[in-house]
């Protein structure tokens, strides 16, 4: 007799030893951030869709893919910037938003919604202190396969790499030219004006009259889809509550994924290096700010 299993039982199956008491917690937490998010977005009338992995989630195990630490959503642009604009009063004390060009030392090209009771840092070569996060991407136009198309994301990647060396350490692989390289451009270069160049090009064509909507994180070929494919915001079932997700989640996943739900056989490591989830994360910086002025008495 043949025994068929559910995509979420196969996860489990190939990968349940990856889920431990940990990611369970973390998923909680950024479930609150989500409600959240959802809450604000509706008093405000503003437009979010589940993106990436967390659609994923929703359509191939109704909530987190199980060995999931992160979650995403995505605005159109104008919705974006009007949360962007209004987040320090429009979030619930415990919660807020961390952007670039707003946010001292933040090194990355979308925002953050924040659990401002937490402490986490990626698991990359930067050293942002911040809360665990639910990041937020603009949704901005794009238009079909073209040089100018090309010449859009080659300026964007320049910008990109620019904003990379002035948050990351110079000697992180030694001294050399790549240090005085990174050295040289912290001397021409303040952070926010990069992140200014960055969203200006972002901003080159307008979402509502594109027939093309770009995400600039993944790469053209993946992170630029039809508007269609995003549409008007569908209710999707999420860890037992009702977020909004693209219109045409088979199209979308299909973009991203391929056979999105086939489970894959290998899985990415966890997304941070420190995680606390007791610890607000400015109380961590003054420990550190204090623990390092001792050291060097």
């Amino acid at each position: 007799m043949e025994t068929s299993y559910s995509p979420h039982e196969q996860a489990m199956a190939l990968h349940g030893d990856r889920i431990n008491n940990e990611t369970k917690q973390v998923q909680a937490r950024l479930l609150e951030i989500l409600k959240v998010i959802d809450t604000v977005c509706r008093e405000h009338h503003l437009t979010y869709y589940l993106l990436a992995g967390t659609m994923l989630g929703a359509v191939r195990h109704g909530g987190f893919i199980p060995w999931d630490d992160d979650a995403d959503i995505g605005m159109p642009r104008k919705d974006y910037d009007t949360l962007v604009a209004h987040a320090d009063e429009w979030l619930p004390q415990g919660y807020e938003m961390v952007s670039g060009g707003k946010t001292e030392g933040y090194p990355y090209h979308f925002a953050r919604i924040q659990d401002a009771n937490s402490t986490y840092m990626m698991h990359r070569a930067y050293n942002f202190v911040g809360g665990l996060p639910v990041d937020v991407f603009p949704l901005d136009g794009m238009v079909g396969p073209s040089l100018k198309r090309s010449w859009h994301y080659f300026r964007y990647r320049k910008w990109w790499k620019m904003l990379y060396f002035l948050h990351t350490d110079p000697y992180k692989h030694g001294k050399g030219l790549r240090s005085s390289v990174a050295l040289l451009l912290r001397r021409l270069f303040k952070p926010c004006e990069v992140h200014k160049k960055m969203d200006d090009i972002r901003r080159q064509w307008d979402c509502e009259t594109s027939p093309l909507w770009a995400d600039h994180d993944y790469k053209p070929n993946k992170g630029i889809q039809p508007k269609e494919n995003y549409g008007t915001p569908v209710p999707v079932q999420f860890e037992g509550c009702t977020f909004m997700g693209v219109a045409r989640p088979d199209a979308y996943l299909r973009h991203l994924y391929g056979n999105y739900m086939e489970i894959p056989t290998e899985i990415p490591e966890q997304n941070y290096r420190y995680l606390d989830l007791e610890k607000p994360w400015q109380q961590y910086v003054d420990e550190q700010a204090k623990k390092n002025k001792g050291e060097s008495k």
